[in-house]
């Protein structure tokens, strides 16, 4: 069985495309497509067609092109499939009965541009349209950037600024439900709930495709002069930076094609793009999209299940991280127990989580009486047994040895046998906390940590990494991997043995390198600047002062304890000072009103005989990068993380490195390091 079957009804060609799971365009569908155009062609000429009607499975017409044939194919391979593509949906489109379209949950990338090239496109209210491929440093290659905004336009032409239409659809990656959709024109029809969708489908082919007309948007003769417009808008996603190159080249070629015939657009798009997905970038964008998805599953062979979890405790919700970690699972619908160890700090729980849903109080989408619902579903204690009756607790105190094991001591004296427990240190693992665990009569097996990153309400900052110590159940392992799931983070599973664990422990040597430059002379603002405006959303000094630098200071503690440091990182020294970064209004730099506005004049007294050369920012990058990846390649060695490919997505998500670079492994590899 392929996956396009057909049969003929009353002049008309039913066609299914089901693969048994998700639909993509790979090399197979393409051809089988390729040969039901002929197939039909031949029937036409014997008994006139009324048209096609392309229908998909449970799943929606499909999620796009096969990114592992993309990804694995040279050139030359690539260029013989996308020009076989491209034949076959001209075969489509210019066949001598129309083809109709029918979405029924996804249509994305490949596949929507497969819906494209027929005559016209129905979908349900459920479905969703759109081209992701920009978000894989991509773009679409089967026609999508001259087809869809022959339909939409290039600028939405009643809101030009703020409106979606050809630009927006592809520069940015978004997808559509069907009323947008139908409201730019992407699609021609939105099935009413409750329609027979076959019915439907057949009356929309028979009645309303033979007098479809489509007017030629204005704007596409305007196609250069509107790219001033639209090239702010990818300044901002690319923080200023000519990378990645996938929205630069789709802008000139959309631009540029809107105004040739068809063909000769296509054949531009389809040169450009065989150039950007060839290229590192596109090929660190598809290997981390196939990351992505891989870690998002446990794999079938592993052999824990995971948990029910009903109920949450966080111990420290008082404070920044406990407080984000408690929004989080409040947002994902469990009950939550927010522990305060201090009774006068437990105010500081509804405020900050009621700070949390500021935005939404001022937007209106939440009410004051919403905003008490939510208040009051979280149960603020000090009490640590409110806690031993919880099925995940997750500690989040500060980053200090000596008050953690007091609390895990108490803990373990009465917790639930069944109950998973994890620490947020960016350090201490399992193997050294689930001992203080153990000691107060918990089970070693049930400790695992899971370390976010700061902040963790926010949407971008995705990781959370969970580290299994050598005792640590594999059903506590799938329970923290769901857990993550549930509240929409990634998980990475790491195994204990590194101080700092993965990324931290990169982070650690990238900031120490930082701090060798500047002790050598080169100012904190020009290394900051240098590894922004190259890699990282900010430089390594402005990422301390935001995650904090008693949380940095605690994870050098951690490390100095197994290989002393030498000389005393400036962190210790910044602790001593009490300049703990944005949230205490000083640390590296100086804040007024949480906005940075210099480096602290007295820095420089921390570090005697401190140095005057001035680094170049070539070599700022390359010592700085050169020390991240030299850790994150040890820590691959010794099977901290599970390959390579995870390793470079947790420091993506973790502290931000660019993803069209791939990561500190990949990047280096591409340097021959």
């Amino acid at each position: 069985m392929g996956q396009l079957q057909h049969q003929i009804r009353n002049a008309i060609a039913w066609v299914t495309f089901d693969s048994g799971g998700m639909n993509t365009l790979s090399q197979a569908a393409v051809a089988e497509l390729n040969a039901l155009t002929v197939e039909l062609n031949t029937a036409h000429a014997a008994t006139p067609l009324k048209g096609v009607i392309l229908k998909g499975n449970r799943f929606g017409l499909g999620a796009g092109a096969n990114i592992g044939e993309l990804l694995h194919a040279d050139r030359a391979q690539l260029g013989g499939f996308i020009d076989f593509g491209h034949d076959t949906l001209f075969a489509i489109e210019e066949a001598p009965y129309p083809w109709l379209a029918v979405i029924d949950g996804f249509a994305l990338g490949g596949i929507y541009e497969l819906a494209l090239a027929c005559r016209a496109i129905i979908a349900t209210e459920k479905s969703t349209v759109g081209f992701p491929e920009i978000r894989l440093n991509i773009f679409p290659g089967l026609g999508g950037t001259q087809r869809m905004p022959r339909r939409s336009g290039l600028v939405n032409a009643a809101d030009p600024i703020n409106g979606d239409a050809g630009f927006t659809a592809v520069l940015q990656g978004k997808n559509f439900r069907a009323q947008q959709a139908a409201a730019i024109h992407m699609i021609d029809a939105v099935v009413p709930d409750g329609t027979d969708l076959d019915q439907f489908a057949e009356r929309f082919l028979l009645d309303r495709v033979p007098t479809l007309t489509r007017e030629v948007p204005a704007d596409l003769a305007n196609g250069e002069a509107l790219k001033g417009m639209v090239l702010p808008m990818i300044q901002k996603a690319t923080m200023g930076r000519p990378n990645p190159r996938a929205p630069y080249v789709a802008l000139d070629v959309m631009a540029k094609g809107a105004n040739l015939p068809l063909r000769a657009a296509i054949k531009l798009e389809r040169d450009a793009f065989l150039e950007v997905v060839t290229s590192s970038e596109g090929k660190a964008g598809m290997r981390f999209f196939f990351t992505q998805q891989a870690v998002q599953k446990l794999p079938k062979s592993f052999p824990g299940k995971a948990r029910e979890l009903r109920k949450i405790g966080i111990d420290g919700a008082d404070g920044y991280m406990g407080n984000a970690i408690t929004w989080l699972a409040l947002e994902a619908g469990y009950e939550v127990v927010a522990h305060v160890p201090l009774a006068q700090f437990a105010p500081a729980v509804p405020e900050k989580l009621t700070a949390k849903y500021g935005r939404a109080l001022k937007k209106g989408t939440m009410s004051e009486a919403d905003l008490k619902r939510k208040l009051g579903a979280v149960q603020v204690t000090t009490t640590l047994k409110d806690l031993q009756d919880c099925d995940l607790v997750i500690e989040a105190r500060m980053e200090n040895r000596d008050i953690k094991a007091e609390f895990y001591r108490a803990l373990g004296h009465g917790m639930k046998p069944t109950a998973l427990v994890a620490s947020n240190s960016s350090s201490m693992g399992p193997g050294l906390l689930g001992g203080y665990f153990a000691a107060g009569g918990g089970s070693t097996g049930n400790f695992v940590n899971l370390h976010f990153f700061s902040p963790a309400e926010h949407p971008m900052m995705q990781l959370v990494e969970i580290i299994r110590g050598k005792e640590t159940a594999d059903d506590a392992v799938a329970t923290a991997h769901a857990f993550v799931r549930s509240i929409n983070k990634t998980p990475v599973i790491l195994n204990d043995g590194s101080p700092g664990f993965l990324v931290n422990a990169g982070l650690a040597a990238y900031m120490l390198e930082a701090e060798t430059i500047y002790r050598e002379g080169t100012p904190v603002e020009v290394i900051d600047t240098a590894m922004r405006e190259s890699i990282f959303p900010m430089g390594p000094f402005e990422l301390g002062d935001q995650a904090g630098l008693d949380i940095a200071a605690g994870m050098f503690d951690t490390i100095a304890a197994e290989t002393p440091l030498e000389p005393p990182p400036l962190v210790w020294k910044l602790r001593e000072a009490k300049r703990f970064g944005i949230k205490s209004g000083a640390g590296v730099y100086d804040y007024q009103d949480g906005k940075k506005v210099g480096e602290w004049p007295g820095l420089k007294e921390l570090v005697a005989h401190r140095g005057s050369r001035v680094a170049a920012k070539e070599e700022i990058v390359e010592r700085c990068a050169k020390a991240l990846y030299a850790k994150a390649r040890a820590l691959c060695d010794r099977k901290i993380v599970g390959s390579e490919e995870e390793c470079d997505l947790a420091f993506v998500f973790g502290i931000g490195f660019a993803m069209y670079l791939g990561g500190p492994i990949f990047y280096g590899k591409q340097r021959g390091w």
